[in-house]
């Protein structure tokens, strides 16, 4: 079982995001060519194929599980979908699934928000939009969060 995720707090303010659906981040988006990096590295994932998502917006690319792998299915959104990356305008932006105590982590210091189903009390926590690595820096931190959400999806973490 890995560790927690422990964050160092992002930088300045917030970035703004909708409270409705589709629930994107609307400023502080990350240049293309870090957004591109992203891309590379989340679909380098071990058994990860890039598929358009199944519940999120057009454009937006899912990280989905192979179907021969073993996996926890708390971990995915729909079908073997645990995390998708927004296109433009809300280029760079994911929403991911977590166990509860990295989704706090995340939120607590300010790389994500809950998504909006949760604020609404309507999916529990564990479901967090991260924002937009705005450079190479916050782009390492970003790639944490998703291999922690990867972890859970394939059954490497467990609730403490």
């Amino acid at each position: 079982m890995s560790n927690r995720l422990s964050l160092t707090p992002r930088s300045g303010q917030k970035p703004e995001t909708t409270s409705r659906l589709p629930h994107s981040q609307l400023t502080q988006h990350g240049p293309d060519h870090v957004i591109d990096k992203l891309h590379e590295w989340c679909f380098s994932l071990p058994s990860v194929a890039n598929e358009s998502s199944g519940i999120s917006v057009p454009g937006a690319r899912a990280l989905v599980m192979h179907d021969s792998v073993k996996c926890n299915h708390a971990a995915f959104m729909v079908g073997r979908e645990f995390a998708h990356i927004h296109p433009h305008p809300d280029n760079g932006s994911m929403h991911v699934k977590l166990l509860p105590e990295d989704a706090l982590e995340v939120t607590g210091k300010g790389w994500g928000e809950d998504h909006y189903l949760v604020t609404q009390g309507q999916y529990p926590v564990g479901l967090v939009m991260v924002f937009s690595p705005r450079d190479d820096g916050e782009l390492e931190i970003v790639k944490s969060i998703v291999r922690k959400s990867y972890e859970y999806a394939t059954g490497e973490t467990s609730p403490a």
